[in-house]
């Protein structure tokens, strides 16, 4: 089994996990927020900055947005599912993964989104 950790240093880390971990052809990343310290923390802007880390993941993983199987998406707020489904087909259309999505607290106030995403190498 061929097995190879990805880390993003220009992305940051909230503790001692891997951006990704990358077995043979499959891609698995670890979920992805998008909170911006002292900055605009709309449901809209915490997804799209989540979706571009994943993006800036996958492109160190040998992946890409196409190549994604399945994503999680984590919402705090049920009212936010119409807004997350639009902006779900806006960014990952080309891929048409399955996807699961679960309403949860986060750790914290800020977060209203988080992304899980797995994806299989170029």
């Amino acid at each position: 089994m061929d097995k190879k950790s990805i880390v993003v240093e220009e992305l940051g880390r909230a503790g001692p996990y891997s951006h990704s971990v990358v077995v043979n052809s499959m891609v698995f990343l670890s979920g992805q927020l998008g909170v911006k310290k002292d900055g605009n923390n709309s449901f809209e802007e915490q997804f799209r900055r989540a979706a571009s880390n994943v993006e800036k993941i996958l492109g160190k993983s040998n992946s890409s947005m196409k190549n994604i199987v399945r994503v999680v998406v984590f919402i705090k707020r049920q009212e936010d599912f119409e807004q997350m489904n639009k902006l779900f087909q806006e960014t990952f259309a080309k891929a048409s993964p399955a996807r699961t999505t679960v309403v949860c607290e986060f750790p914290n106030d800020v977060t209203l989104v988080e992304l899980e995403v797995t994806a299989i190498t170029d």
